[in-house]
């Protein structure tokens, strides 16, 4: 009977001796497998289908580009897939070169030649950055390619003061990216030619641009808990990127929020209605809707050019009280003289004022039952301009039309009632 319980032990130990050796040589198997396998993106893909690469980078070497070509550490006897990517993958021999890429320009969605080597400094607050700051695959897109999003993290992220060019100029200058607009554009059979006021001194981009950049990039904290568990109370911005974008691959706009960079659109027509983020736009919001061609009584929308180039509240009021302005003020991107045509206007409009005023006066006295609704019109648009308080220089074409309309239509009642 031991004989046969110690028989049956040793046919138990082989089998499991066997299905070790078995279980050893699927694992050794697949780790090879694995291994090797690594070097073929199609391998990779079978996982990673999302990730479509930027065809760029398969110009610059003949064949096919492997995955654990660019995601694989340095000084490892195995190469074992990373997520992270070191700087010297990229600007090896083979690839990308620093002084090949110091000595050529990029072009990079229509605006000035970009240069990597102004990008590849040292800036303050462990601000270095490296490439995968730049060429991050967020949103879906092509993997690796540079997005716009990460560009006004740094160039709109209230840095301005900190990151100066070699010229002293802020990271957020216009002309550091856009260059010369050589555009002309008819508004109300007018012609205006854009480099012509980029070249006036006293013009600057966001006396009219000004409603282009939405987002102040802050971090919020929520995101953090995107990676972490947990999360310090305290740190300081150069030791955050110190660890997120020195040590690791972390994109800008994993933290960052979204900084929008673009002219807010409506059917293809820019809207300034934001004329100042400095002001609360409730204060204002008759100056805005004269301004938009939009609240009179009888008189179809008729926007200014002015709000057509969404100009700003600041490029004719001076000062943050909003006072009044000196007409002179009209010349800066006007011809000379053009003062005196503000100021004959606007005297214009003001004795129409006291014309429709003493006209809506008659026609309340008089027993007019059928007028009542061009009375009440009237009175609106009277109201309505005297609340605006710039007789008519917001959009003197508009505010005329609305005091001839009234002032029309008054006449002809008072006019039937003798």
């Amino acid at each position: 009977m031991f004989e046969e319980v110690k028989n049956l032990n040793k046919r138990h130990a082989v089998r499991l001796a066997i299905s070790a050796l078995i279980a050893i040589a699927i694992a050794v198997a697949a780790l090879f497998f694995t291994v090797t396998k690594v070097k073929y993106t199609q391998y990779c893909g079978k996982c990673h289908s999302d990730v479509t690469f930027n065809n760029k980078c398969y110009n610059v070497l003949s064949g096919n580009i492997a995955c654990i070509d660019c995601h694989a550490p340095e000084n490892r006897s195995m190469k074992v897939m990373a997520v992270e990517m070191a700087d010297e993958r990229c600007t090896s021999e083979l690839c990308h070169p620093l002084q090949k890429l110091s000595e050529t320009a990029t072009r990079f969605k229509k605006t000035r030649d970009f240069r990597h080597a102004t990008h590849t400094k040292h800036f303050p607050g462990n601000l270095t950055l490296r490439c995968v700051s730049c060429h991050s695959h967020g949103n879906g897109r092509r993997h690796f390619e540079t997005e716009a999003d990460t560009c006004n993290v740094c160039h709109f992220a209230g840095m301005q003061q900190a990151l100066l060019t070699r010229e002293k100029q802020p990271i957020s200058e216009c002309t550091l990216c856009h260059a010369p607009v050589e555009k002309n554009i008819q508004i109300y059979g007018n012609t205006f030619n854009h480099i012509a006021y980029e070249e006036r001194k006293n013009v600057g981009c966001s006396d009219c641009h000004f409603a282009v950049v939405q987002g102040n990039g802050a971090v919020v904290r929520e995101n953090c808990y995107v990676c972490h568990q947990t999360i310090q109370e305290k740190y300081t911005a150069p030791d955050m990127h110190d660890i997120h974008i020195m040590n690791h691959k972390t994109s800008c706009v994993a933290c960052h929020s979204a900084i929008i960079h673009t002219a807010m659109k409506k059917n293809g027509v820019v809207l300034s209605n934001i004329p100042n983020r400095t002001f609360d736009l409730s204060l204002y919001k008759t100056q805005w809707m004269v301004m938009a061609g939009t609240g009179g009584a009888g008189i179809a929308d008729e926007p200014d050019p002015m709000f057509i180039a969404t100009l700003n509240c600041s490029a004719c009021h001076k000062d943050v009280l909003l006072s009044k302005v000196a007409p002179e003020v009209c010349n800066n991107c006007h011809d000379s003289g053009f003062d005196k045509i503000v100021s004959e206007q606007i005297s214009f409009v003001s004795k129409r004022m006291r014309l429709l005023k003493l006209l809506l006066k008659r026609a309340k006295k008089l027993p007019l039952p059928n007028a009542g609704h061009v009375i009440t019109e009237a009175e609106s648009n009277y109201y309505f301009i005297k609340e605006d308080g710039s007789n008519g220089a917001h959009n003197i074409k508009y505010v005329k039309d609305l005091l001839e309309y009234s002032i029309t239509k008054l006449n002809q009642v008072l006019q039937e009632s003798t």
